[in-house]
């Protein structure tokens, strides 16, 4: 008889600590290693036969040991494309122990060509019956290179990407692949509850439950359309309470975050859900904090507003992408579109939630200003936590397939939109990149100044337009207590920050418990911000003296001046103490910021050995 049971190990890579994203800084204040839990991996644990053995490591809160290895069968991870680096370094140790590794998630699924050593890929959403089929075959030792179910959408130019990425997937792979067309998208009630059970709930900042999957806008930069689809799929509203009495059963409390491509993507859905999150809330006097993201017409539905206030929501993070009406024309921003942002901010602020912003630099209509007027907005909008990066093309965008049409890419993204100092694409005739890339420094200098005082006056004027939630969703327990503890010893040398929490405590006391909150996550955007500019610096300073180098080498050949032995034992002199700088330079930076700079470094290092 065969055994069909098999030791599956669920390992996610680790996500870099020096992004916005990675609230690594602030994390410190409450004690814990990561911000989220992997939901993806986590719901595939509760798709796996029950006969299977699993274990979970999540290399953001423990590190993947060679034991782990030695007893798995296979390994499943799941990755974005910012993990990329981390998913090598698990695909590597798990070959060198020769276990079969399974890829799947955003990044294997849109960039498979570019990944090594990964014995099967399971591509797209695991409910379309992609996993199903992969275990089928995984158990009786038949399992293809990769298992794909395509959905092909209608609009002319969706639909032209999609049929590029069958027929791509298809020369790929080959005859060993199980590939289909798939006419609907998987159901949410096809998504077993995630297996939370797998967690150490207490090493994660904050919770995760998926509500719905898809988006019914069309922006050019955003890849979920080719991964999700437009359609919103919800679950149900007695589905969701479900998840949170899952979650409240293991003794969790505190933040939550509802995930959705877009909350309010089935504004009807959405309300229909809502009253049943509430009633769960007050019946466990609101154990959680939710927060989610949605488009900026949530501001226009002032009844959608108070439900989801009422149901315990204190955060919503916003795509505002640019406050310039041409850029947001041109990137198919529609819900942005002959708006009052300003306004539409300070009405989701005035119900009591606050507005976390994405917004983006360096779109071909940016004015030759916007990164002034971005400044400027955000000051007056009270929005603390601007999460302003670089445009970025990644594949499956319609951005993505453009530029590449008219030959202006220039190669993949990495994920890193925060603080990425390049652009993945050549700007049209007449713009900059160098002066691009300079206007967002100075942004991010300037909304995250070292002392702070920009920031706090945007909290400032957050707490002026926020109004109290009636049922306060952020609790004081010994976590709370000891996070204000800590930002008390660590910034209290900040007149800003004394400043302002004295300001919040006289005039916003009901919302003391959110100022020590915001002033937290100040700390860890100051410093995220501050060692990516320095990064970005150091990495100038190694290009710059580079091209120095290569310019005196070019020189001497041509005037002779090379032959003078003197002279070349001078600049070998030269050049060997700026490598030795630049290594200095490097290895005084956080970890997490040093791979990108190393790989440039050892790249002009090799060019000036063979050159000088």
């Amino acid at each position: 008889m065969i055994n069909h049971s098999k030791n599956i190990l669920l390992v996610y890579p680790r996500i870099p600590k020096n992004t916005y994203w990675s609230f690594s800084y602030s994390l410190k204040f409450i004690g814990k290693k990561s911000s989220m839990p992997p939901s993806g991996l986590i719901t595939v644990a509760a798709m796996l036969p029950k006969h299977h053995r699993i274990k979970l490591i999540d290399m953001n809160v423990e590190e993947l040991q060679d034991e782990h290895l030695q007893w798995a069968d296979a390994v499943f991870t799941s990755s974005m494309i910012i993990q990329k680096d981390s998913l090598e370094e698990v695909i590597a140790r798990a070959n060198k122990f020769n276990v079969p590794v399974v890829a799947g998630g955003p990044y294997p699924t849109q960039y498979y060509d570019q990944i090594k050593g990964v014995s099967h890929f399971v591509l797209g959403e695991a409910e379309s019956g992609v996993l199903d089929a992969f275990l089928s075959d995984f158990e009786t030792g038949k399992a293809k290179k990769a298992y794909a179910r395509v959905s092909i959408r209608r609009r002319p130019v969706e639909k032209k990407i999609d049929e590029q990425e069958l027929e791509k997937l298809v020369t790929f792979f080959g005859k060993d692949a199980d590939i289909k067309v798939a006419e609907t998208r998987p159901s949410m009630s096809a998504s077993p509850i995630p297996k939370y059970d797998l967690l150490d709930m207490k090493k994660y900042g904050s919770m995760a439950v998926q509500m719905s999957r898809g988006c019914p806008g069309i922006c050019d930069f955003c890849t979920i359309p080719s991964l999700l689809g437009h359609e919103p799929r919800v679950k149900t509203a007695d589905r969701m309470v479900e998840e949170f009495e899952a979650i409240y059963n293991l003794g969790y409390r505190g933040a939550l975050f509802v995930v959705d491509d877009n909350f309010i993507g089935s504004i009807k859905k959405a309300k229909d859900v809502l009253p049943k999150i509430q009633e769960f809330q007050k019946q466990h006097n609101f154990p959680f904090s939710l927060y989610t993201e949605a488009s900026l017409n949530l501001a226009r539905d002032p009844e959608l507003m108070k439900m989801m206030r009422d149901a315990g929501f204190n955060m919503v993070f916003v795509g505002i992408e640019s406050t310039d009406e041409k850029v947001l024309k041109a990137m198919n921003k529609h819900p942005n579109l002959r708006r009052n942002i300003m306004e539409d901010v300070r009405t989701i602020q005035h119900h009591g939630m606050e507005v976390t912003a994405g917004i983006i630099i360096g779109n071909d209509n940016d004015p030759e200003d916007i990164c002034d007027k971005i400044f400027d907005f955000c000051q007056k909008a009270g929005i603390p936590k601007a999460m302003v990066g670089l445009l970025t093309a990644i594949r499956g965008s319609e951005m993505y397939e453009r530029l590449k049409q008219n030959g202006r890419l220039i190669g993949d993204g990495d994920g890193d939109n925060t603080h990425n100092f390049q652009l993945n694409f050549r700007p049209l005739p007449g713009k900059d990149e160098n002066k691009i890339i300079k206007g967002y420094e100075n942004l991010l200098a300037r909304l995250y100044d070292k002392k702070g005082k920009n920031y706090f006056e945007r909290c400032k004027v957050l707490l002026d337009n926020i109004e109290p939630n009636p049922k306060s969703t952020r609790r004081i327990r010994l976590t709370e207590l000891r996070a204000f503890g800590m930002s008390i010893w660590m910034q209290s040398y900040r007149s800003s920050y004394r400043s302002f929490l004295v300001e919040a405590a006289l005039n916003h006391a009901d919302l003391l418990p959110e100022a020590v909150a915001l002033a937290i996550m100040g700390r860890h955007f100051r410093k995220i911000t501050h060692n990516a500019l320095k990064a970005h610096s150091i990495n100038h300073y190694i290009q710059e003296r580079y091209e120095s180098f290569r310019a005196q080498a070019d020189e001497a050949w041509q005037t002779k001046k090379a032959e003078s032995i003197e002279w070349y034992n001078n600049l070998v002199e030269e050049k060997d103490a700026f490598l030795r700088r630049a290594r200095k330079k490097i290895s005084k930076l956080p970890v997490d910021y040093r791979p990108r700079l190393l790989r440039n470094y050892e790249r002009i290092a090799l060019s000036l050995n063979s050159m000088i």
